[in-house]
């Protein structure tokens, strides 16, 4: 329905556009003047920068080969990553489980339930024997008067 409507307004409208033109009296269709399509032409270009002569086609192989390398080296990378994560998570645990006990033995210090322990006592210095006098130093009051 709307389809049928749509075109039968469309034809009214260019009915009455065409009865309203002159030109269109006469059956003319006014023309438009051809003009070059906006831009720079190959052939200017190739003028331009010297590439006379030259194709525009690529090496598609070496374009292929390249992606593929590309791909290649990607899909190493990508390897290399995931082995250097999984090696990582494996020492995770104990370096986890290390850490936690560090942290414990940090936050709750010494135990103030358990006994004070005993002070360790050193015992008495005893005395060098090569600073200790040597005996013929050692002179009795009455010795010093007579001498042998």
């Amino acid at each position: 329905m709307f389809g049928l409507c749509f075109s039968l307004g469309y034809g009214l409208t260019q009915r009455l556009a065409r009865m309203g033109s002159t030109s269109a009296a006469k059956g003319e269709v006014p023309a438009f003047a051809a003009q070059e399509s906006p831009g720079t032409r190959l052939g200017e270009l190739q003028k331009r920068f010297g590439a006379e002569g030259q194709s525009l086609l690529g090496d598609l192989d070496r374009l292929v080969e390249e992606r593929r390398q590309e791909g290649q080296r990607q899909e190493e990378e990508s390897r290399k990553a995931t082995q250097e994560q999984l090696n990582q998570q494996r020492q995770d645990p104990d370096q986890r489980q290390a850490d936690r006990i560090r942290l414990e033995a940090l936050n709750n210090g010494p135990d103030p339930a358990a006994p004070n322990p005993e002070p360790i006592l050193l015992p008495p210095p005893t005395p060098d024997p090569s600073s200790a006098p040597e005996p013929a130093a050692i002179t009795s009051p009455g010795a010093a008067a007579n001498p042998p």
